[in-house]
């Protein structure tokens, strides 16, 4: 069987009186073979195979759909009548959905009326397991019949497929309630009823409701046992609780135990809570006597009240006790199918269940105000003992200072005495010492004079001695840049007799050219000699002539040759004699000088621009 979502929850439907306006379709008669109840005590079924009406055709009626109604035959179950009310074409919260609610007819009760009933509505599918199913717990009250149900119970369109298996042949579709009602608070549910719950939600029970409680209360344990001064506190505490006082400690009622599971368990909204809470209701029903939830708890009910007896420490039973729970919740979860269950597979879990939360109720009403009230007397004992304790050291003050002022009056009148005595010995000293520091002084101030006046010699010593030193370093420095100077005018003069013997070798290599030239042109010459003989004998004379001229000229020729020099020898001449007038100059230091003949040295100086002001310079 399949359930509803879990976000479809019943809703509560005051359907109208018979009268009203609408159009409202009740069977008839009711057929034998389509209408079947089973009623035993609280629990009953009905089946109600139902035709679903046409729509109607003309726009007017179609406006008031809504309000199309059809109405089972009353059944009875728990002494109260029932009846199943369907919307065939949906409600007004509804569209395109079959709503169907279930009603509790009030006509043979008193008004005001109310009762608590467990309820399912099923649409039947021809295939068992796609039967849709809802569940839902409420109050049904009096005055008019009052409703709860779903108004989106399975869509139309579905509904009205012959393929999916929801209506037969002939359109009709089959509707099956299932009534539990509630006699008292915490009554537990008919066995074919549970095992419908275990089938839609046995999972959900186990995991989402048994399983997050016992790790909550595992977690809640484990602050306590895993604190090692915690626990020890608590075993200290238990182990000093006579028998007596341990059994009134270790009781419980069932109506605390019971009502603590609805709180904790029980959702009018979630129907799987209703099983979560019925299987403690049915373990609590159950117990006659004696409850043995473990090798380790066991739980004894006598006139509503439940009684543990175990002397050993309780938060260690009681951790095992939910440690043992949880395991075999997470083993029925991972090996019991829910299509396995039918009911009687959880009534060992809710034994377990129902110990734990009687222990727990144990521990919360019981056990833990008796442990916190005991810490709260073990404080104030030793509050108690603090302040005794806080009185006696008081006293003890109090006469150790009478004491001590009594020996201070003593003393003070021995010291004032003894004061006198100091004070006139010390006036004495005084005097003596004031005439001891008088010849002091005057010996220091001697002595001070002395030192001063061979300071003063030695500082004058020592100003002559800087002196020297001051005149032998700058004679020291005056060599220093004299030979720098002498240095720098050798280099010079080096630099320029190299220059002098370049231009020399260069002179000759050009005289030589020039031979050279010559000895061609007289070979040439000899040549036409033999052809020009008779013209040199009579220009013999004219050529000897012009010989001594060119003789005569050549001597002046050679002297314009020898002064007359290039751009790049002109500038070099003025670098060297620029170079001397630095050296020359004394008013330069020798780091100043060095600089500036580099500079010229690099061409960074025009020095042909200054040629005068050298030769000033150098004068």
């Amino acid at each position: 069987m399949s359930n509803a979502p879990p976000a479809a929850s019943s809703s509560c439907h005051d359907h109208e009186e018979d009268d009203d306006e609408g159009d409202t379709f009740e069977p008839s008669a009711p057929d034998p073979g389509n209408c079947e109840v089973a009623n035993a005590n609280h629990y009953g079924q009905f089946t109600w195979t139902v035709a679903l009406p046409a729509a109607p055709a003309d726009k007017d009626s179609l406006a008031d759909i809504s309000k199309i109604r059809q109405f089972s035959d009353v059944f009875e179950v728990g002494g109260f009548e029932w009846k199943l009310e369907m919307y065939p074409y949906g409600d007004s919260q509804s569209d395109k959905t079959l709503s169907v609610f279930l009603c509790a007819v009030d006509r043979k009760q008193l008004p005001g009326w109310s009762q608590t009933a467990h309820y399912q509505i099923a649409v039947v599918n021809k295939d068992p397991s796609k039967t849709s199913t809802h569940t839902g717990y409420d109050i049904f009250r009096g005055k008019r019949d009052s409703a709860w149900g779903w108004s989106k119970l399975i869509n139309l369109s579905k509904l009205h497929d012959v393929t999916q298996g929801w209506a037969d042949e002939d359109g009709k579709i089959t509707l099956q309630a299932t009534v539990h009602v509630v006699k008292h608070e915490y009554m537990a549910v008919n066995r074919t009823y549970r095992k419908s719950l275990c089938g839609l939600y046995y999972e959900r029970v186990l995991q989402s409701y048994f399983e997050p409680f016992l790790k909550d209360e595992l977690q809640r344990l484990d602050k306590l046992c895993g604190n090692n001064v915690l626990h020890k506190g608590f075993s200290d505490f238990w182990a000093a609780l006579s028998d007596a006082k341990k059994r009134a400690l270790l009781q419980i009622t069932m109506d605390e135990v019971l009502l603590n599971v609805k709180a904790r368990l029980f959702s009018r909204d979630q129907p799987a809570t209703y099983l979560a809470a019925d299987v403690i209701f049915k373990a609590a029903h159950v117990t006659a006597g004696t409850l043995k939830a473990s090798s380790r708890v066991m739980l004894r009910t006598h006139k509503g009240v439940m009684r543990m007896s175990n002397s050993a420490n309780f938060v260690d039973v009681f951790r095992a006790q939910v440690s043992d729970a949880l395991d075999n919740v997470r083993a029925l979860v991972k090996h019991l199918k829910p299509q396995s269950c039918d009911g009687a597979c959880l009534e060992a879990m809710g034994r377990q269940m129902l110990a734990v939360f009687a222990m727990c109720g144990m521990y919360i009403t019981n056990v833990h105000p008796a442990y916190h009230e005991k810490l709260a007397l073990q404080l104030q004992e030793d509050l108690i003992r603090e302040e005794e304790e806080k009185n006696l050291k008081a006293e003890a003050k109090k006469a150790k200072q009478a004491e001590k002022r009594k020996k201070q009056q003593a003393l003070k009148a021995e010291k004032k005495a003894q004061e006198e005595k100091e004070k006139k010995e010390a006036e004495e000293a005084e005097n003596k010492k004031k005439e001891a520091e008088a010849a002091k002084r005057k010996a220091q101030e001697e002595e001070q004079a002395r030192k001063k006046a061979e300071a003063r010699r030695k500082a004058q010593e020592e100003a002559e001695k800087q002196r020297k030193l001051e005149l032998e370093a700058e004679e020291r420095r005056l060599r220093e840049e004299a030979e720098v100077k002498a240095r720098a005018e050798r280099e010079q003069m080096q630099q320029q007799q190299a220059q002098q013997q370049q231009q020399q070798a260069q002179q000759q290599q050009a005289q030589q050219q020039q031979q050279q030239a010559q000895q061609q042109q007289h070979a040439q010459q000899q040549q036409l000699h033999a052809q020009q003989q008779q013209q040199q004998q009579q220009q013999a004379q004219q050529q000897q002539q012009q010989q001594q001229q060119q003789a005569a000229a050549a001597k002046p020729a050679v002297a314009e040759d020898s002064s007359t020099t290039t751009p790049e020898q002109q500038g070099e001449q003025a670098k060297r004699q620029q170079i001397a007038a630095i050296m020359r100059d004394m008013g330069l230091t020798p780091v100043e000088r060095q600089a500036r003949i580099q500079a010229i040295l690099a061409g960074k100086v025009d020095v042909s621009a200054q040629p005068q002001h050298a030769a000033a310079a150098g004068g």
